[in-house]
């Protein structure tokens, strides 16, 4: 793929839902799933999916993120009900092998996706190690009552974006970019933030405001627990990258705590950067790490490496 090659906008409609997709590279490439994170939207592989070699990547917004339909008021979003969608949209291409590029959230969805469909040759995780949001087992009971209080607040004082449809959450394009880039590790760059934003706005009259489900910003009422999600990790049987950033949200404590989950042939690589850090300008080490395991180029056997 060259530099010049631009994305196109795409949709398709999945297991009931209509999504949203931006596609990078010729269909006879080597199908990639690009999965993003919270919040986020497909606009967060702008900076690095024209720069994939030999690859036809599909990135979808998930359900109820940037211009992908809103799940019913019955319904929400459950890392394991993305994992289902994106294993119906893998189904609808008609791809029978792939690879699956995911980025924080995004690399929870991928690991809960590995249960569920065999034929992925590789993985890449780009600052993530599987599910993000998780409780103590101890917890779940109240974790459900506050995440239920929340939800009834939000919808009576219309906190959180639950206000009218065509209400401005902000009075420019300025103002929401900036609210985007001081969200979740406050280190985006502002073109990345841009990128992520203007997929994200619908103008409305005298402002704009977020297309996102409001009901992302709470707390799920039944999130996976710290032992389910290392389990999701464990299981992983394809090759798996890790690709975390030294400023990013898995620097330390947050490592330690889950490397003991890691499949033992996972190779680990640090970069300069934060969270979004494939959203900075891309590095040459980043982009050659990311074709070499898509394409399956290292040689000799796989082991664990941290390039620290």
């Amino acid at each position: 793929m060259s530099l010049g090659n631009r994305g196109r906008d795409q949709s398709l409609d999945v297991n009931g839902n209509h999504f949203a997709l931006r596609i990078w590279g010729n269909e006879s490439g080597h199908p990639v799933l690009a999965v993003h994170g919270w919040l986020d939207n497909a606009a967060s592989f702008e900076r690095i999916a024209p720069l994939l070699e030999e690859c036809f990547v599909v990135a979808p917004d998930l359900a109820g993120h940037g211009r992908s339909e809103h799940r019913r008021g019955d319904s929400g979003y459950y890392l394991w009900e993305h994992a289902d969608d994106m294993n119906a949209l893998v189904e609808s291409l008609g791809w029978k092998r792939f690879s699956v590029l995911g980025h924080s959230m995004g690399t929870g969805v991928a690991s809960i996706l590995a249960a569920m469909n065999k034929s992925i040759d590789c993985m890449v995780f780009i600052d993530g190690m599987g599910a993000p949001f998780t409780i103590a087992e101890e917890d779940t009971v109240e974790h459900l009552k506050k995440s239920q209080r929340l939800l009834r607040l939000a919808l009576r004082t219309r906190l959180h974006g639950f206000s009218a449809p065509q209400t401005a959450q902000f009075a420019s394009l300025e103002a929401a970019i900036s609210e985007r880039r001081n969200s979740i590790d406050g280190a985006l760059c502002a073109e990345g933030a841009r990128l992520l934003a203007m997929r994200d706005l619908l103008s409305v009259g005298d402002g704009y405001r977020w297309r996102h489900d409001p009901r992302l910003v709470l707390p799920e009422a039944m999130p996976l627990t710290e032992r389910q999600a290392c389990d999701f990790l464990r299981q992983i049987t394809c090759p798996l990258h890790l690709l975390l950033g030294r400023q990013g949200l898995f620097a330390g404590t947050p490592f330690d705590k889950r490397k003991n989950a890691l499949p033992w042939a996972t190779q680990v690589h640090w970069h300069d950067g934060g969270h979004h850090f494939h959203l900075e300008e891309p590095t040459t080490a980043l982009i050659e790490q990311i074709n070499a395991a898509l394409l399956q180029r290292e040689a000799g056997p796989r082991q664990r490496l941290v390039n620290e």
